[in-house]
């Protein structure tokens, strides 16, 4: 409609100029503008100057940024609110910038409830954006709007596609951002670019960082391996065996994973025998349930294992998160410090009652009581 009118402004401005000119021809003599003319082409230009205005304004409400995958995405100058697009990108999220969530890929779980603060168990569920686990409430996304959708996680071969055509589904931004043990801080940073909340993306940056150094000179001074099981499931016959990034934990404070089996990346891990077990008799096993460990630590069967008669079995502590997994992220890094101070306790001499009571404060933002701590850790 504006450039309609500019041009009939025009036209009018110039159909003036001619007839005066003619005028002017005819008459011998200088004939100055009229009124009208003069109004016309002022008009012009302040339209014209308008346009630009709102051509500068529309530009500076928006920027492009540069995802983990190397996409551009456009994106608000500003943002307020973002969606997960599942668990990972979800824990990472609430321990960056909860306040910015405008709803959760999953409930908090009841036990994780007692160290969330409990203003954000009501937020709406999208569910999960995409994969075979997608449940994704596109009625809740659409009537909260987010700014954008940030998926987080381990770099796929085809992340590049896969966020394009859940970009262009939803039409609604969508950015990755890369975030295993070793890009954690990196990805922190990242979001502090993406938010504008740089401090805070430093202090939790800074804590991976150091973290992660630690355990590689601690691998570097360790003279003899130790091993480890990871039990889970009913009977404690499913693990995360090596290589699997369930149990990267393990490996990263330079212990070895007794379980050199193929590895299964659903279902509940990799199924092994007991007969297997016997034969790998690992240093220390680890349980992923309050009921697992009461099984391993009481069963006659399992009192055949050097680690269960030495008393070398111990509880995963699982609550908000798993220190070791479920999901495979941030809250690893805490189980990097709790496993290599019961593995290698020289190498990681520390107050792991305080370690954890920092990194609850620092990534959950909550301060632990005694009491709590004695549950977490028991």
């Amino acid at each position: 409609m504006k450039k309609t009118r500019k041009g009939l402004v025009l036209a009018a401005f110039f159909a003036a100029a001619v007839l005066a000119n003619g005028c002017q021809k005819e008459s011998g003599k200088e004939v100055p503008a009229s009124p009208a003319e003069s109004t016309a082409s002022v008009n012009a230009e302040t339209q014209t100057e308008t346009e630009k205005a709102g051509e500068t304004e529309s530009q500076s409400d928006t920027r492009i940024f540069t995802d983990s995958a190397g996409r551009e995405v456009t994106l608000p100058k500003e943002i307020n609110k973002i969606a997960p697009s599942g668990p990972l990108a979800q824990i990472v999220l609430y321990t960056f910038c909860p306040d910015k969530l405008s709803g959760l890929a999953s409930d908090f779980s009841e036990g994780a409830k007692q160290y969330i603060d409990e203003k954000y168990w009501g937020l709406p569920k999208f569910g999960q954006f995409y994969g075979k686990n997608a449940n994704l409430n596109m009625e809740a996304l659409i009537a909260e709007s987010p700014d954008v959708i940030i998926d987080i996680g381990e770099a796929k071969k085809t992340v590049k596609q896969d966020m394009d055509a859940l970009q262009e589904q939803l039409n609604m931004p969508v950015i990755f951002i890369e975030a295993d043990l070793d890009t954690m801080s990196s990805a922190y940073e990242k979001l502090g670019e993406l938010t504008g909340e740089t401090d805070q993306a430093k202090k939790l940056a800074d804590y991976c960082n150091n973290l992660m150094k630690k355990a590689e000179t601690a691998k570097e001074q360790i003279a003899e391996k130790k091993s480890v099981y990871y039990a889970s499931g009913d009977d404690g016959l499913h693990t995360n065996a090596e290589g699997s990034i369930h149990a990267r934990v393990i490996e990263q404070i330079g212990a070895e994973n007794a379980a050199k089996v193929e590895k299964v990346s659903s279902g509940g891990g990799s199924e092994v025998s007991f007969e297997q077990l016997l034969l790998w008799q690992p240093d220390i096993i680890i349980a992923d349930s309050d009921a697992l460990y009461q099984t391993i630590t009481t069963d006659k069967v399992w009192a055949e294992l050097n680690a269960v008669k030495e008393g070398k079995v111990y509880e995963i502590p699982s609550v908000p998160y798993s220190f070791m997994s479920s999901p495979p992220s941030v809250n690893r890094m805490i189980g990097i410090q709790w496993l290599g101070n019961l593995v290698y306790p020289q190498l990681y001499n520390v107050d792991i009652k305080q370690e954890v009571k920092n990194f609850y404060e620092l990534f959950y933002h909550v301060s632990l009581d005694d009491a709590q701590l004695e549950k977490i850790l028991r």
